[in-house]
């Protein structure tokens, strides 16, 4: 796949929300429930600072995985989670892929970023919720900018940048929006401060734990592997027989 522009890439956006996870192009898009919905197998763990997570994807297409970091706050592991969906979909090369926390310049990875804002912050979606004197003078209040955060799951610079980059908003604008201390003024408008925390730690969507037990009474495994297993995705620790 060529390299996305804008337009592109809300799109593409546009074809998964449609065609994959039946969803209009203005609604919200629930991580989890996409991870689900798709049946992506994924792990929330704790990784270090400069790893936000990873995906793979089987040779033979079939199978998906995903680790996030939960050590990220939640709203960053969402646009985490969109962005390697990209990978795991639409990538011409796909592979084991590593969402690193630094400034990337390869087209594959600003694809992946700009796929990523259009599937969680649809273009439709944010106009509807903006009022109009706030579009028409192109500065959005806190206000305005809390409730859009919070409709869409995101961090607060996720969706700063979103307005800055489809001139929502302009710069000026975004750097003092990106100034604030986006908790505190959360804490002081009564949102719930979750979202610009870390957590998840722990967290397994898909059926890792099934498919483990089924190997282990397929006698494909021994059960110091199934514990093994079992322990990575914080079950069956301090165990040390199977069906007790």
């Amino acid at each position: 796949m060529k390299k996305l522009n804008l337009e592109t890439a809300e799109n593409l956006a546009g074809k998964m929300r449609s065609e994959l996870l039946r969803v209009s192009a203005n609604e919200p898009v629930n991580m989890k429930t996409t991870l689900r919905q798709l049946n992506v197998m994924t792990v929330y763990r704790p990784l270090s600072n400069t790893l936000f997570g990873l995906s793979l994807l089987t040779s033979d297409k079939r199978h998906r995985f995903m680790l996030v970091n939960s050590n990220s706050r939640r709203g960053r592991q969402h646009f985490t989670i969109a962005h390697e969906l990209f990978h795991l979909y639409y990538d011409k090369n796909p592979k084991a892929h590593f969402c690193k926390s630094s400034t990337n310049t390869d087209p594959t990875e600003r694809s992946a970023n700009l796929f990523a804002s259009a599937l969680l912050m649809p273009k439709e979606g944010l106009l509807q919720n903006i009022p109009s004197d706030e579009i028409a003078n192109k500065g959005t209040s806190i206000d305005t900018l809390l409730k859009l955060e919070h409709l869409y799951g995101v961090s607060h610079t996720t969706m700063v940048l979103r307005l800055k980059e489809l001139h929502i908003i302009s710069p000026t604008s975004a750097d003092g929006l990106l100034a604030l201390s986006i908790t505190h003024e959360a804490a002081l408008r009564g949102y719930d401060a979750t979202l610009y925390t870390k957590g998840n730690e722990g967290l397994v969507i898909g059926d890792f734990g099934s498919k483990a037990r089924r190997l282990y009474e397929e006698e494909r495994i021994s059960e110091g592997h199934y514990i093994e297993l079992l322990n990575m995705i914080g079950y069956g620790e301090g165990q040390n027989r199977i069906g007790c």
